[in-house]
């Protein structure tokens, strides 16, 4: 396994920069800075200035993906969209904040412009309206603060299952301790990209995370013979 680490960096290093999405960028960096802290803190401590040299010689393109952040353009840049979305989906549970306004309904058209903020201009900022760009205000809006609850507690659940299981390893390199690395960064990297992206909606995402949970699951339990891990 440890032969396919170093191509699969590349490939998804590339992956990362041609998505062209501050959300997986940001994403990538916190999961990143986990897996360097476990590896090595002063890799990890050098994250910020790598990143930093690494904007200053980047393509004219990604820096300006980069500063608009903090400085969108407009209707250009996804910013005013999802604070639309994200304003109309608070309202929405403001109104129904044990059972949502119900599943599928926040793609009705209808039902989203019942919610939408009256400071909201129109015509609408190009965007996709059929969800609210969180896993976290999306799901509590359709189906309740409960099941955004139980949403986040099944994503925590992994982060603590495959920390006990680490604990238990011998130290040293092992393909089990890989995938339970890889487990650990996938579901952080997902939760932080889910405060700005519906992820776990989309089929591809959903089912590479749900894969590489699998992975982490297979690799956390004990052998059956009794022998040590």
């Amino acid at each position: 396994m440890g032969l396919a680490v170093g191509p699969l960096r590349g490939c998804v290093g590339i992956a990362l920069i041609l998505s062209d999405t501050r959300s997986v960028w940001i994403a990538a960096i916190v999961a990143g800075f986990y897996l360097l802290w476990e590896w090595k803190k002063w890799a990890a401590a050098a994250l910020p200035f790598l990143l930093v040299f690494g904007l200053l010689v980047a393509p004219a393109a990604i820096k300006e993906r980069v500063r608009s952040l903090t400085n969108p353009h407009g209707a250009t840049d996804s910013n005013g969209h999802r604070l639309i979305v994200w304003s109309t989906g608070l309202r929405m549970i403001e109104a129904h904040p044990f059972v949502g306004v119900g599943p599928e309904e926040i793609r009705k058209s209808e039902v989203f412009f019942a919610y939408l903020p009256e400071w909201v201009p129109r015509p609408l900022p190009d965007g996709n309206y059929q969800h609210l760009h969180s896993i976290y205000i999306h799901y509590a809006a359709e189906c309740g603060l409960p099941a955004a609850l139980f949403l986040i507690a099944a994503l925590v659940l992994p982060l603590v299952d495959f920390r006990r299981a680490l604990r238990t390893l011998p130290p040293g390199r092992s393909d089990r301790r890989f995938l339970l690395q890889a487990g650990m960064a996938t579901v952080i990297g997902t939760m932080v990209e889910g405060v700005a992206e519906k992820n776990l909606g989309d089929t591809e995402v959903l089912t590479m995370f749900l894969v590489i949970m699998c992975l982490g699951y297979l690799a956390a339990e004990r052998p059956f013979n009794g022998a040590p891990p």
